[in-house]
């Protein structure tokens, strides 16, 4: 029998009149009735060292006689990004109604080519020194194709630089897909993944995602997705649900499959703001959103397109799920190095500093090792992630909107909304559909799951 440190690995969590065992570090599930949980928690809470009776978790039981695995954390010597990503203009030539990225306001100004091409030289630099062979390259914005000279400067110097270093270019990029003819073959033969911003059909569209002066997007968006669904790239749908197309996330996820047939499919909750309110949209409650993404997954099943959630159980544990603390590389237009591509002003007001470097006129690259440290940190330090079941999976989402320092040790709208998601996905793997369908339909227990303080089973009442 496993002895009491078992607990802190040990979550159960309450779906109606049974409980689900989450164990992240020994990477174990198990769904069982309430009696044999009590009978486990009595037993590792009493210290006993007798061999367990036969019972429906004495399987389970068994998995921890090995060794969980190490709590996940930073990198803990030099800088060692996953990727870089290029903030190429954060100007845009669309006016989304719930754009946080100032897109509306912001100048026409773009990264220098100097810039450009200087972080890619870097870039490659630190993976030939650490001896990796994957230069991989996000483009963010604004738009990112509103500079596209920015974008055509660092795909061919870094294919250029790849060539010459026996590395493998790897070219990601999220856009508004309104561009012309010429550049959309541009992004069809080049990049390994577009993640192209689409909401539903023509009227929540256009609604959501206006151009400047008001005009449609739609139609434009559309023939982008038609276009690379049938090119080389790696199509990702993402859409962002409010009140006006939280009811119809399943319509859109069959419209999305049988007109695009993309390799996976992205929603995520609008973010409140005035003039997304001023045009009558707010975000959806956490529990719709909860029940309509389950049915949105199922929905796409059948075709074999996974619906992707950004904090969702994956595979290995993690310390973030956001780049905050992952050593990212976010270079700004202005050339400011940084781990968020959300504005600075966002950071300011959830009281954080992200910036840890500079590229200097002459393509020098200065990075501040403290600055990379103490950011390092900030992903550790998530009172509200300690004791759910989440804590590896999601692990506070980000850290400048959900976890960031002072906030709540209460729920919030995105932890509901994630710890039922990730519920559902662990009873799916444990074929559980049955008890699936049956929770997304009982909102007392859909608010007993997703709102009891603590998920540990050495704390929970039985």
């Amino acid at each position: 029998m496993p002895d009491i440190s078992v607990l802190q690995h040990l979550t159960a969590l309450p779906i109606e009149d049974k409980y689900l065992l989450h164990a992240p570090l020994f990477g174990i599930n198990a769904f069982s009735n309430k009696e044999a949980v009590k009978a486990l928690q009595a037993s590792l809470l009493a210290g006993a060292s007798h061999e367990p009776r036969p019972g429906p978790l004495s399987s389970f039981i068994e998995e921890f006689d090995k060794d969980p695995l190490p709590e996940p954390g930073p990198p803990q010597s030099e800088l060692s990004p996953p990727f870089l990503g290029i903030i190429t203009t954060r100007s845009c030539n669309s006016r989304c109604l719930y754009c946080d990225f100032g897109a509306a306001e912001a100048p026409k100004r773009s990264m220098s080519l100097q810039t450009a091409s200087s972080v890619v030289d870097w870039y490659s630099g630190i993976l030939k020194k650490q001896e990796r062979e994957i230069l991989e390259i996000h483009f963010f914005g604004g738009e990112p194709m509103a500079a596209p000279k920015v974008v055509q400067v660092v795909v061919h110097r870094a294919r250029e630089v790849a060539a010459r270093e026996g590395q493998i270019p790897f070219f990601e990029i999220s856009t508004n897909g309104i561009v012309s003819k010429p550049l959309l073959g541009f992004l069809g033969d080049y990049f390994n993944t577009v993640v192209l911003s689409l909401d539903g059909p023509e009227n929540i569209q256009n609604l959501h995602r206006p151009l400047r002066g008001g005009r449609d997007s739609f139609k434009k968006a559309y023939a982008t997705a038609k276009y690379l669904s049938e090119s080389s790239a790696e199509l990702v749908l993402r859409a962002c649900i409010s009140n006006a197309n939280i009811d119809k996330m399943e319509e859109i996820t069959y419209w999305f499959c049988e007109a695009f047939n993309p390799s996976k499919i992205n929603f995520e909750i609008m973010q409140p703001g005035k003039r997304a309110e001023e045009a009558g949209l707010f975000s959806p409650g956490p529990f719709e959103f909860a029940v309509n993404f389950i049915k949105a997954r199922r929905a796409a099943e059948s075709y074999g397109i996974p619906v992707i959630y950004a904090s969702d159980l994956g595979g290995e544990p993690v310390y973030s799920s956001c780049p905050v603390g992952k050593d990212t590389i976010i270079i700004d237009p202005d050339g400011r190095i940084s781990s968020c591509y959300l504005l600075p002003d966002k950071w300011l007001e959830a009281g954080l500093n992200l910036e840890f470097g500079r590229i200097q006129d002459n393509g020098e690259v200065a990075i501040d090792s403290s600055s990379v440290n103490r950011i390092r940190q900030i992903a550790l330090n998530k009172p509200r992630c300690e004791n759910c079941f989440c804590r590896w999976s999601c692990a506070g989402g980000c850290h400048v909107g959900n976890s960031y320092p002072g906030c709540s040790s209460s729920y919030s709208d995105y932890c509901i909304q994630t710890r039922i998601i990730s519920a559902c996905t662990i009873l799916s793997q444990l074929e559980q559909e049955e008890k699936i369908d049956q929770l997304l339909l009982n909102r007392k227990a859909l608010e007993n799951l997703a709102l009891h303080p603590t998920d540990r089973l050495s704390e929970l009442i039985l």
